[in-house]
């Protein structure tokens, strides 16, 4: 009798609860809202951060599963003369333009814009699926 090896190659286990799966990711979507100081310290206290994405496809997942809240995400500027920075400090170099001249970003119906710091909206909390297997 053969035996079938079993590939569990780019394979995960589901994200913790009120969590949703997304390729290597695990993201939270609030339900409410807050400034955006407020919002990252919320998602450091869940062991995350205010959410990233690392490629049209994740971006493309969060634009359709975010509904028609606007929410903040994790880049952040100095000013508008500075570039655009996610939360570990790398520099955000996707194509898609966030657009305003404020310094903090957040993900709306059409677009990335900016905002100041104070506004209150909703957040995304993001963090690597720790079951995912390379």
């Amino acid at each position: 009798r053969r035996r079938e090896q079993v590939s569990i190659k780019n394979t995960h286990a589901p994200c913790r609860r009120n969590w949703i799966g997304f390729g290597s990711k695990c993201f939270y979507f609030s339900e409410d809202t807050s400034n955006w100081t407020f919002s990252q310290n919320f998602c450091m206290e869940l062991k995350a951060q205010l959410a990233r994405f690392d490629n049209l496809e994740e971006l493309n997942f969060l634009r359709r599963y975010k509904g028609i809240f606007d929410y903040w995400i994790g880049l952040h500027r100095e000013s508008p003369q500075h570039p655009w920075r996610w939360m570990d400090n790398t520099e955000y170099n996707s194509s898609v333009a966030i657009r305003g001249v404020e310094k903090y970003a957040y993900l709306n119906n059409k677009w990335i814009s900016s905002a100041r710091v104070y506004a209150d909206m909703r957040w995304i909390c993001s963090k690597p699926n720790s079951c995912f297997l390379q």
